[in-house]
């Protein structure tokens, strides 16, 4: 009885700790995926504004000569 009871309690730490590391795994992962979010979004914006800039001074140099 002893024995099962010392097992029972091993399979239990472990299954605890197990839980416990795939949480904080989880957490990180989100956040991860919250970062790269975020600098995706940065990134499509600088390239938006790129364009539009781009766009806007081909407007404006089309009555040059050159």
């Amino acid at each position: 009885m002893t024995v099962l009871a010392i097992f029972l309690f091993i399979i239990g730490t472990l299954l605890v700790l197990i839980g416990a590391l795939l949480i904080l795994i989880g957490t990180f992962l989100i956040t991860l995926g919250a970062t790269l979010i975020v600098i995706g979004l940065a990134l499509i914006a600088i390239g938006v504004f790129l364009l539009i800039r781009r766009l806007l001074r081909r407007d404006r140099t089309q009555s040059h000569s050159w």
